[in-house]
């Protein structure tokens, strides 16, 4: 069993590192171009447990405002160069300030423009992001509890289309191509339990600024058994793949499995959900 405390301790200080990294990089090279930055996710949340931040699977997710809403990059080659360029400056960067580190963490930077589009986005409070840059835009006033519930409801049954292509998409799969398969289910996995859970939590927003131990321990008490199960594996086998350098084909399969029982679980407690408001309503 893998000493997860100082494991994680070391992971807490490479993603605390990262984040300087870009805090420092960006509004260098971006300018005045640059208005706001905030971090929001599991790799800025208090960590309870081992699944609450698993290295690679896991990533550290920087929000950035571009002044008008701007573009951050256009469709030219020396916009590609500079995005080549800000990667290999954050990334030597982390490198020179961390030479001993356990993982260089997986950046995820996202421009808000492209989240205000989102007709069911909730944004997070002020209280669960932490400021970097600027003065982020947050709304002041949160989506109504059954707005909330409505959008994680109707992002759940959205599954549907990937759940039915899955097969097809892994059957073939060998070697590092998994990664191919378990990269794009990661930001599926990790917002699904919680879409199911503020269904029924009378403030489902708090339920969103949860680690993913709070996530799970509410799973079990709501008795989704099965569905925390696999929730749990998922992170807790990520653990042993990214310890064996990526090269435990198990460990992929494994991996593989359990998010997919995630998310297949969570499409069938959201449909059930809905088939019994549909016939409560029948029998007024």
């Amino acid at each position: 069993m893998p000493d997860y405390s100082e494991l994680m301790i070391k992971a807490k200080e490479d993603t605390q590192c990262a984040t300087e990294v870009w805090r420092d990089i960006l509004p260098e090279v971006l300018g005045s171009r640059l208005e706001s930055m905030y971090t929001k996710g599991s790799a800025s949340k208090p960590w309870d447990s081992h699944i609450d931040y698993v290295p690679t699977i896991s990533d550290v997710d920087i929000h950035i405002t571009i002044k008008n809403d701007k573009p951050l990059f256009g469709n030219y080659s020396d916009d590609f160069n500079k995005a080549i360029e800000i990667s290999r400056l954050c990334e030597e960067e982390f490198i020179r300030r961390r030479p001993d580190h356990l993982h260089i963490p997986r950046m995820q930077v996202i421009e808000t423009r492209f989240l205000k589009q989102h007709a069911r986005y909730t944004p997070p409070r002020l209280q669960d992001v932490v400021v970097l840059y600027g003065e982020p835009k947050i709304p002041k006033r949160m989506p109504k509890a059954d707005a909330i519930r409505a959008n994680d409801l109707s992002n759940i049954m959205d599954l549907k289309e990937y759940l039915t292509d899955f097969p097809r998409s892994m059957f073939d799969r060998t070697g590092l191509d998994w990664w191919t398969t378990i990269r794009p289910m990661t930001w599926r996995v990790s917002p699904s339990p919680v879409r199911i859970i503020t269904q029924t939590h009378p403030n489902p927003i708090d339920v969103w600024s949860w680690n993913r131990t709070e996530i799970h321990e509410a799973l079990l008490e709501r008795g989704y058994e099965k569905l925390a199960k696999h929730y749990h594996g998922f992170y807790d086998t990520g653990w042993r793949l990214f310890l064996s350098g990526f090269s435990d084909l198990k460990a992929f399969r494994e991996t593989t499995v359990h998010g997919y029982y995630v998310l297949y679980t969570t499409y069938w407690l959201a449909d059930k959900l809905i088939s019994d408001v549909n016939t409560s309503r029948l029998d007024l």
